[in-house]
């Protein structure tokens, strides 16, 4: 039988709230790769996949998650990404979607505002 699950990359650098995302993902069925830096999340981008979808923290270690988002663009096109950030101003919002986001959260989120954001329609 061949493995038909998503795979999501979550990109966040706070182990509790990267820890529950990943449990709330994978009893929806998908598959999820955790970085807990921009610099590891980048790397990912460039090398590993294919992301189906991706949420990625705008602050983070090293590489910011502005770049996370324009790198999983570049090399992941069909990735749907989410940008989360507890910073929720119309700014960062554009900053997000100017990288090549498709959709944003605020931190703190609704469970089903993230699912949804992941995947539309769900």
């Amino acid at each position: 039988m061949a493995d038909t699950a998503r795979t999501l990359l979550l990109v966040d650098d706070d182990d509790g709230v990267a820890a529950a995302m990943a449990r709330l993902f994978e009893r929806e069925g998908w598959r999820v790769q955790r970085a807990r830096s921009g610099t590891e999340a980048a790397a990912l981008a460039r090398g590993a996949g294919p992301f189906d979808a991706a949420v990625v923290d705008l602050v983070l270690p090293g590489v910011g998650g502005l770049d996370v988002v324009r790198e999983l663009r570049t090399h992941h096109p069909r990735c749907r990404i989410v940008g989360m950030t507890g910073f929720g101003a119309s700014a960062m919002i554009d900053a997000f979607r100017n990288a090549g986001a498709d959709a944003f959260v605020a931190k703190p989120f609704e469970v089903d505002d993230l699912i949804l954001a992941v995947e539309p329609g769900a």
